[in-house]
């Protein structure tokens, strides 16, 4: 063996390593930070949802006629509107893990692609490509899991009043796509922030072109690209 070549792999390892970490305390601080905003924005959505959807019948407590069989009786709009509420917020908050979680998947399938990327390009692709299959599962499969204890759960108090549960259950649809617009906005305008501000040092300071892989931050704007898109 090479003492030189083990002393660069070390080297190299270091450096993979401090950005890798970097990365990650970026990537948290940034979900953090976002999330304070998000959670306000839920908190008072659900309120929103809560009011118009029990004023409907004046937050009525007495049963109803069901639209779709009216020799049936459905549940109050109060109860409905309670329901939607909660379903909102579980959506939103699986949501937000699954943000959390899929972003923690990336930044070490990064760090790990790039490792493998040493040996050829068809090493860092399995890596890669098992990285992505492992988020894209466990982050679908998350959202149906509560899906389907959510469903079951309030199946309890509704029992074939399948209209009033279906019309509960929309709330946590709306709930994980707005936690994901969030996300979706916030992460691009993070990433062009990060994109001008690259560019600008870079010129200013150290008279680099622009999206020069000289450039760290350009290097960290194209892997923001790669783990959004």
């Amino acid at each position: 063996m090479n003492p030189m070549c083990d002393l660069y792999k070390h080297q190299l390892e270091t450096i993979i390593l401090i950005l890798f970490f970097l990365c990650i305390v970026a990537a948290t601080s940034f979900l953090f930070t976002e999330y304070q905003y998000v959670g306000i924005f839920m908190i008072a959505f659900a309120v929103l949802i809560f009011v118009f959807l029990g004023s409907v019948e004046g937050f009525s407590t007495s049963y109803q006629q069901c639209t779709y069989d009216t020799t049936k009786m459905c549940k109050p709009a109060l109860f409905t509107a309670v329901f939607s509420t909660v379903s909102f917020i579980l959506g939103a908050i699986t949501s937000v893990i699954s943000g959390f979680l899929g972003m923690k998947i990336a930044t070490y399938a990064n760090a790990r692609s790039t490792l493998e990327a040493r040996k050829g390009v068809g090493k860092a692709f399995i890596i890669a490509f098992r990285s992505g299959a492992v988020m894209g599962f466990l982050l679908a499969a998350n959202g149906l899991l509560v899906l389907y204890i959510t469903i079951n759960v309030f199946k309890i108090y509704y029992g074939d009043d399948w209209e009033g549960l279906f019309e509960a259950i929309t709330g946590y649809g709306l709930g994980g796509s707005s936690m994901a617009l969030f996300g979706r906005v916030g992460g691009d305008i993070y990433m062009k922030a990060a994109d001008v501000g690259a560019d600008l040092v870079g010129k200013v300071e150290r008279n680099i072109p622009e999206d020069d892989p000289i450039n760290p931050a350009v290097n960290i704007y194209f892997s923001h690209i790669i783990l959004v898109k």
